[in-house]
């Protein structure tokens, strides 16, 4: 698998190094596991509709569609006397949309808040299925990243959905460790293994580095 983001410099790291890379890995390269095409496109709808309404409302403001136009008032006659001799009728209709926007708005908050998905994943092997889980999956991947050389500790997190599975590593690096033998030594070691259990050749993966300080000592 190639990775998706770029590779580091061969250097040795150093906190100013470290929070760019982390900059760079973590933010602009996260898989993520819920769709965000649904929201956009409802969100660009909104945006048109409302770019719309206000350039047709500055085309009659102005008079370029008459003069007449123009000069009515804003609430039309027509509907404002409707409303009158229908006031009954008017304020069910208002009661319905209030309750419809409101627990579509609700839906759309709850959607958007609700924990992001760690999903299980099928294995098939002829007429055998197998079911590997997120937690066990993570905890073999977590393990292999802990033997890379140079990583203290590693959080490995999964993300995406059963057809399309991603991966997010966090790993702690010691002091001074080679930041590209890290990344080659990930890549050829741990990822490859999980793509080769998987069964799969591409498994995007995001990977945020940090870099351990070595603990302080006292001078008595």
């Amino acid at each position: 698998m190639e990775p998706s983001h770029k590779n580091p410099p061969n250097a040795r790291t150093t906190p100013n190094a470290t929070a760019e890379k982390r900059a760079e890995v973590g933010q602009r390269t996260t898989p993520t596991g819920r769709a965000l095409g649904f929201e956009r496109g409802v969100v660009t709808v909104i945006a048109l509709l409302a770019v719309l309404l206000g350039a047709a409302v500055l085309l009659v403001g102005t008079g370029w569609l008459g003069l007449f136009r123009a000069q009515r008032p804003l609430a039309d006659p027509i509907v404002v006397q409707w409303l009158s001799g229908n006031s009954q009728l008017a304020l069910v209709i208002a009661i319905v949309l209030g309750v419809l926007l409101f627990v579509l708005g609700l839906w759309w908050v709850i959607r958007a808040l609700r924990p992001e998905s760690r999903p299980d994943l099928r294995l098939e092997r002829g007429s055998a299925e197998l079911t590997v889980t997120a937690a066990a999956l993570t905890e073999a991947v977590r393990a292999d990243a802990e033997q890379v050389t140079g990583v203290n500790r590693a959080h490995v997190r999964m993300a995406g959905d059963e057809r399309r599975p991603a991966l997010r590593l966090t790993l702690s690096l010691q002091e001074g460790t080679n930041v590209r033998q890290v990344w080659e030594e990930l890549d050829a070691k741990v990822l490859s293994r999980a793509r080769e259990a998987l069964g799969t050749d591409t498994l995007p993966t995001a990977i945020r580095l940090r870099l351990d300080r070595a603990p302080r000592q006292r001078v008595r």
